[in-house]
């Protein structure tokens, strides 16, 4: 009896622990310094994001946290809870670290200097691709426990480097988290599935097949399921005042082409 209850305590702060992991995604901007990769880097941490979401909710963790005896019914033992709040504890402590970087580069800096200007995935996104990120950013947030939203600030990476470097740290912590319970991997892939229905026939889909190909591959698998179930159809845009040249590619199914002159 000691043990389960010991068990339940572990669970509700495990799925407190997710839901702060999760929510630090929510507060981290891009420089404006990233320019043309903006796009791209906005991408892979709404993937980030995603992946993670969908691990805490094949155990459950997306529940009422104070529900721990439902919850502790999905994990095997203390042993893995605690190695499984070890690694979310890494995630935090990889974007506080990122966040300290961002300080010292602030305060090195005039209060003026164009180069602490960052990019609003909402306004400075074409509309499809900022469609796309509202959408994995919401289920993303479904996903979190009933608990409230922390208040807290904003901050940017102005510095690729620095933001390559988060990436590969959270994508490898995470393997680690998928690793640990094998037994729930099966249940990612059917929430996957959902997942690329949720998003639908939306232009970026292969350019997030891409990135999930490097940091999410059960992500990535479901979108080349869905790319063969449509026939391979992507709408591609081409944006700017300067739209010029050949573009070569192979296609299997159909492309439709919207060029977009700007204003």
């Amino acid at each position: 009896m000691a043990e389960g209850a010991g068990l339940a305590v572990g669970v509700v702060a495990l799925a407190s622990l997710f839901n702060s992991t999760v929510e630090c995604f929510e507060f981290v901007q891009l420089g404006r310094s990233f320019g043309k990769d903006f796009r791209t880097s906005q991408l892979k941490l709404d993937n980030a994001r995603l992946r993670l979401s969908r691990w805490g909710k094949s155990l459950g963790l997306d529940g009422n946290i104070q529900d721990a005896k439902s919850l502790a019914n999905h994990l095997e033992g203390g042993e893995d809870i605690k190695q499984a709040e070890s690694l979310l504890s890494q995630i935090i402590e990889l974007f506080a670290d990122a966040e300290g970087v961002s300080y010292k580069y602030r305060s090195r800096k005039d209060i003026d200097d164009t180069s602490l200007q960052t990019f609003n995935p909402q306004t400075d996104l074409e509309p499809a691709m900022a469609e796309l990120h509202l959408k994995m950013r919401q289920i993303s947030m479904d996903r979190q426990n009933r608990s409230s939203l922390r208040q807290m600030t904003k901050w940017a990476l102005y510095e690729q480097k620095h933001f390559r470097r988060l990436i590969e740290d959270i994508t490898e912590l995470v393997n680690n988290l998928v690793d640990l319970f094998p037994a729930r991997e099966e249940f990612q892939r059917r929430l996957c599935a959902t997942e690329v229905s949720e998003l639908g026939d939306i232009e970026g889909l292969s350019e997030l097949k891409e990135i999930a190909t490097a940091q999410d591959r059960f992500l990535a698998d479901a979108l080349t399921r869905h790319s063969e179930r449509t026939g391979g159809s992507y709408n591609i845009v081409f944006s700017g005042d300067h739209n010029s040249g050949l573009q070569i590619a192979h296609n299997a199914g159909s492309i439709s082409n919207a060029f977009n002159k700007g204003a």
